[in-house]
């Protein structure tokens, strides 16, 4: 249709130079008045919040203004080659982006542009958001939540049904499923059935920065007190403690892996480092370390000798985290000589910027036994790490964890500043009136849930004190409580 021709009554319109401007005589009808009926009805344009961090590229933030522009008044087409030409002038715009990734009716190029964002910036909450909504762990209102700053809201349950739990038995013949240390098969014990393990040792791993979105689309998070554990072979129903991720039912002896409950409250295992230690051999080590010089002179002051004990084997759970950190590190003059007087004047003399790592840092997720006896379990040998599968803990028990991921984080943050100073804070050879200091913050950290393999033994000591101590079931490294008196 001509541009002059009136969309109501399909005579010619003309420019009125009393009102100047163009309208149809016959109905009166103007296209100028028209659009700002539309724009009256659409209202302001909302101002949009960039979430990218740095400075941008003046074109390309005109580009990018255009776009919303467009889309504002129901344009798509144009705002998509706004967004792009936003793009030309500066690659790494998040916003552009996102914005294109918005009207991409494709979930590739849906993908394509998010990804590009999290290349750039991995702790981007745009992307993260758009990005848990495509792989399905956040819903649409539930990603909507994610902007709203009230706190989780805390709620303790008493006791909930463990809704799916898998039975460690025998397809074969029914019987009872175990582990052999030597190969880490895991086999029948009464018709020797091997049970084919999945060959991939690949344990993947979360974003902190997605993970913690995730948790803030829930509305509540709960504390659940005990579980109720239904005997899929014997039907007997009993309550266990919410630690505990495996359990022997006391009735046929079938041995239970739980995997959820009704309110999804668990987060499986992404991977386990299988037992070294024979019992054995833990009880050697514990002997081996009691006779150390220090721990005898120790028994003169204190009748520490070992009268008697247990020992038992475990899996504990531990969050593995990844950092990626920014460290700076500062050196400043601090001598009189006289030809760093300027400097000294104005104290820096130099600063260093730079990119720096830390990967596999573990922190127990319980309570008991003590952080401070389980953070020194270590080091594991994590590429003795193979992909969880409930079957693998058909001869040692194991426990949930009860510090959740974000706790555990911050913990973890704690350790990564700590080894970039002590790794950064160096002198070299006559810097004695060099003072360094050395500033560290996390980019980026990923995470992952593992079981690792403890033997944990109580010690009964002559004068009846008590004693814990921790065996590294890999390695065989050996960390002793101090001793307690027995309580009544």
């Amino acid at each position: 249709m001509n541009d002059l021709t009136c969309p109501h009554c399909g005579k010619r319109m003309r420019y009125d130079v009393e009102q100047e401007k163009i309208m149809c005589r016959d109905c009166d009808y103007s296209p100028l008045d028209a659009h700002a009926e539309t724009v009256k009805q659409q209202g302001p344009r909302q101002r949009v919040q960039l979430s990218y961090r740095g400075e941008i590229n003046r074109n390309a933030l005109a580009a990018f203004n255009s776009g919303h522009e467009y889309l504002h008044h129901g344009d798509p087409a144009k705002a998509r080659a706004s967004f792009k030409r936003a793009l030309y002038f500066q690659p790494d715009f998040a916003d552009a982006h996102i914005a294109l990734a918005d009207l991409a009716d494709d979930e590739a190029t849906k993908r394509d542009h998010l990804g590009t964002v999290i290349a750039f910036d991995s702790t981007n909450p745009e992307a993260l958001r758009r990005l848990l909504v495509l792989n399905g762990r956040l819903t649409e209102d539930e990603m909507a939540r994610t902007y709203h700053y009230n706190d989780q809201h805390v709620e303790q349950i008493e006791q909930v049904e463990a809704t799916a739990s898998e039975t460690l038995l025998c397809p074969v013949c029914g019987g009872h499923l175990t582990v052999n240390d030597a190969n880490g098969q895991v086999t029948c014990k009464y018709c020797g059935h091997v049970e084919v393990r999945s060959p991939s040792n690949n344990v993947g791993a979360d974003l902190l920065s997605m993970a913690l979105l995730e948790r803030k689309a829930k509305a509540v998070r709960w504390v659940v007190g005990q579980r109720i554990l239904h005997c899929n072979e014997c039907g007997a129903e009993r309550t266990i403690p919410a630690r505990k991720l495996t359990h022997q039912c006391p009735f046929c002896g079938s041995q239970h892996v739980v995997q959820q409950d009704a309110i999804e409250s668990l987060e499986q295992p992404n991977g386990l480092i299988p037992f070294q230690l024979s019992r054995q051999q833990a009880g050697e080590a514990v002997q081996a370390e009691l006779k150390k010089p220090r721990h005898r002179f120790a028994a003169l002051f204190d009748d520490n000798r070992v009268a008697g004990g247990t020992l038992e084997a475990i899996y504990l759970p531990f969050w593995l985290f990844d950092a990626l950190t920014d460290v700076t590190v500062t050196r400043t003059y601090t001598g009189s000589d006289r030809d760093m007087i300027a400097l000294a004047r104005h104290g820096v003399q130099s600063r260093d910027t730079f990119t720096d790592g830390l990967h596999h840092v573990p922190v127990c997720g319980v309570t008991s036994p003590p952080a401070e006896l389980t953070a020194e379990l270590g080091p594991y040998d994590m590429e003795a790490m193979i992909a969880y599968q409930s079957k693998l803990l058909a001869k040692y028990p194991a426990e949930l964890y009860s510090i959740d991921f974000d706790q555990a984080s911050l913990e973890a943050r704690g350790v990564v500043s700590k080894y970039m100073r002590d790794k950064h804070n160096r002198r070299d050879m006559g810097d004695s009136q060099m003072k360094v200091t050395v500033a560290s913050m996390v980019k980026s950290m990923s995470f992952r849930l593992v079981l690792l393999p403890v033997w944990v033994a109580m010690l009964t000591e002559v004068d009846d004190d008590t004693r814990l101590a921790l065996v590294n079931g890999q390695t065989g490294k050996v960390v002793l409580g101090k001793s307690q008196k027995r309580r009544e």
